[in-house]
C-alpha cells in the first residue's frame, strides 16, 4: 500500500468522510485521523486543513472510497469502524457510509456486521487504537 498513492488517498478520504457523518468533529476523531495519516505519509498541515474544511469543502464528493485490494478495503473498514466509535455512538448516517464502503469493495453485510460486533463486543479495548493500517505496512 505503501506505493499506491491512490489507495492511501482513499483511506484517508474515506476516513474523513466518515467523521462528517454525524455532523461533529471531536478531538479523539482528529488524534486517529492525524495516526492514520502520519502511518501514510502525508502532511499533518494537510490534513488539519482537511478537517478544518470538510463541511465546507463541495468537491469531497460522497462516492464510497473502492481500494485496489481486498485487504486494503478490510482494513480500512476496521479503522473505520475504531473512529466511528470513538464516541462510543455509531450513527445510522456512519452505519450507512460503512456499509456503502462494505458493497463497494465486495465486502458482505455479514463480514461488516461481524466486525462491528467485535469492536461492540468488549473484545477489542478501545484505548489500544491499533491502526490495521500498520498491519498491512508491515505486510506490503
Amino acid at each position: 500500500m505503501t506505493n499506491n498513492y491512490l489507495d492511501r488517498s482513499n483511506y484517508v478520504k474515506g476516513l474523513l468522510l466518515l467523521m462528517g457523518k454525524d455532523k461533529k468533529i471531536t478531538d479523539d476523531e482528529r488524534d486517529f485521523l492525524h495516526n492514520v495519516a502520519e502511518t501514510l505519509s502525508f502532511d499533518k498541515k494537510f490534513i488539519d486543513g482537511a478537517i478544518n474544511e470538510l463541511f465546507e469543502n463541495e468537491f469531497l464528493g460522497d462516492e464510497p472510497p473502492l481500494f485496489s485490494q481486498k485487504q486494503y478495503a478490510e482494513a480500512f473498514l476496521r479503522d473505520a469502524i475504531q473512529l466511528a466509535l470513538i464516541d462510543n455512538d455509531l450513527s445510522n448516517a456512519e452505519f450507512d457510509w460503512l456499509q456503502s464502503i462494505a458493497v463497494s469493495n465486495d465486502l458482505s453485510d455479514a463480514w461488516l456486521n461481524n466486525e462491528i460486533e467485535y469492536y461492540l463486543s468488549g473484545k477489542y479495548t478501545r484505548g489500544s487504537r491499533e491502526l490495521q493500517i500498520e498491519n498491512i505496512f508491515d505486510t506490503v
